[in-house]
């Protein structure tokens, strides 16, 4: 199976509704993930496969990935993953 993942985009606040889908480039190495995310992490996540809110400092590292720019001042993002067959 083959790990996907994309940035889920979210109106602003704990109420907001999901706008859509952000695909994050499949160059992005599963060890730059842990080593961005290793301090949000409650149980290791070797495969990144859980979902993780970004800050600033995601929004800075994960912009290369992601071909549309963040707007943290209008969205809420998230760092998801989800799996599709291998073909």
């Amino acid at each position: 199976m083959k790990i996907v993942r994309i940035i889920e985009v979210w109106e602003k606040g704990l109420d907001g509704a999901l706008v859509g889908e952000l695909p994050v480039a499949d160059t992005i190495s599963t060890t730059f993930l842990l080593g961005l995310f290793a301090k949000e992490q409650k149980k290791p996540d070797p495969y990144m496969q859980l979902s993780y809110i970004l800050n600033a400092d995601h929004f800075a590292a994960l912009q290369p990935y992601v071909a549309d720019q963040f707007d943290p001042t209008r969205y809420d993002y998230i760092l998801s993953a989800h799996g599709e067959p291998d073909y």
